[in-house]
């Protein structure tokens, strides 16, 4: 496995939530196998992982507008997190050690971030589940901003938040939109893949 180096010139980090610092994407794909099942339309598992880290409504409506149905998004985006709750709660959420471990390493050394897809109860049954919601000073979901990833806001409010210009920061990623939005934010990006 690669070791992860973080230059001397990287002042906060950001870490995606889910697939990045906790293996949570094999319990989102069954909660959203769920809606989409009830919505009729197959959600295939390639479909989901190309849309990593697009927030839940925004994959509702592009699926529904690409295979020409309707659907209240909000609604069903709350099916989706309440289903995927439903799953956590039955197990324990696991850690991606390896970016976990980056996040112990620079803890109280680095200002450092959550700017991920979820929302607020999202980020704090995850993070609490994997201990680690002590860590992050800033933790931005997707009801804290107006436009998700591939959009850069996500990552931008992180570094406001923290106080860090953009960049001065080091984002992990594990999906392609998330990768996107760090590099349009004009912040360096680890692809988390290359390390796990």
């Amino acid at each position: 496995m690669k070791k992860i180096n973080i230059p001397p010139q990287i002042k906060g980090l950001i870490f995606d939530m889910d697939g990045t610092i906790a293996d949570t994407m094999p319990t989102h794909y069954l909660a959203w196998k769920v809606v989409f099942d009830e919505l009729g339309y197959n959600f295939t598992e390639k479909e989901f992982y190309e849309l990593a880290g697009v927030t839940t409504v925004e994959i509702l409506e592009k699926i529904a507008s690409e295979n020409g149905f309707s659907v209240d998004a909000h609604l069903y985006a709350d099916k989706k997190e309440n289903e995927y709750l439903k799953l956590v709660s039955k197990g324990d959420v696991k850690p991606i050690d390896p970016i976990l471990d980056v996040a112990k390493e620079y803890f109280g050394k680095l200002p450092m971030a959550i700017g991920t897809g979820g929302n607020d109860e999202l980020i704090e049954h995850t993070l609490t589940g994997i201990g680690a919601f002590h860590m992050f000073d800033v933790k931005v979901g997707y009801d804290q901003v107006e436009n998700g990833k591939p959009n850069p806001e996500t990552f931008l409010q992180c570094a406001i938040r923290m106080g860090v210009e953009p960049q001065y920061c080091m984002v992990f990623e594990d999906g392609a939109p998330g990768i996107e939005a760090a590099r349009r934010a004009g912040m360096r990006v680890i692809d988390i893949r290359e390390y796990i």
